[in-house]
């Protein structure tokens, strides 16, 4: 097999950490502490378009009824502009004397797009044309770390372009490995629930041991030739 999974503890591409429950922003405001996670824990999304954004706050507008979210981690909206739709998941923070407030966590570009398999170095030198998509990354491990459940690793290409990922799950991989990533790139990091080790397609001279390159076209050869021999006789 090309992939050999080692660790995985999604099977679909869109993990449902990074899309939940959509609450319309309508519903939010109508009955605030329904969705209040200030007393509770609880993460929800929210889809509507951005239709203020600054340093201080962002407004994601739904018809005609808006939610303020919180941009103190404004790289979680690199490359987003007033007037494009998105899907933001975190926590609605209910206060009554003063303004609630949404914070993120997952920023998505909306509808969701999956940019697939994309190079290391492209994601570095343009970071915010990638920001808010799924993608697929291959390079080498050359860190990781436990901290707080989630893995942290960096991950390198061939040119010492580094990327980082946050990985939620197990796994047996070890610095050194060649790993193959999906996951959403947010805010300069990959954030993955699927991850495995990277193996190229098994070549013939690799399933049978001896078999040169010279070999298979010498096999080729003979096989055209019985193949016109045969047309002939017929």
């Amino acid at each position: 097999m090309a992939l050999l999974l080692l660790s995985c503890t999604a099977t679909n591409a869109y993990a449902s950490m990074f899309e939940l429950e959509i609450v319309p922003i309508s519903k939010i405001n109508k009955d605030p502490t329904v969705y209040d996670s200030t007393m509770a824990y609880r993460k929800i999304s929210v889809v509507g378009n951005i239709s203020e954004l600054s340093k201080k706050y962002v407004n994601l507008t739904e018809n005609s009824t808006s939610l303020k979210v919180d941009t103190t981690e404004i790289k979680l909206f690199d490359g987003f502009n007033v007037g494009d739709q998105a899907m933001i998941t975190g926590q609605f923070r209910y206060d009554p004397l003063e303004d609630s407030i949404f914070i993120p966590t997952y920023v998505l570009h909306y509808p969701t797009v999956d940019m697939g398999l994309v190079n290391i170095s492209s994601i570095v030198s343009n970071s915010s044309a990638h920001n808010g998509r799924y993608m697929t990354v291959i390079g080498n491990m050359s860190k990781i770390d436990m901290s707080t459940g989630i893995y942290q690793m960096t991950i390198r290409d061939d040119n010492n372009n580094d990327l980082k990922v946050y990985y939620y799950g197990s796994t047996k991989l070890v610095p050194g490995d060649v790993i193959k990533v999906f996951g959403l790139y947010n805010g300069r990091i990959l954030y993955s629930e699927s991850m495995g080790l990277n193996k190229s397609p098994l070549s013939i001279s690799t399933l049978v041991p001896g078999f040169s390159s010279i070999m298979g076209s010498l096999a080729i050869l003979s096989i055209a030739l019985l193949l016109k021999s045969k047309r002939r006789n017929d």
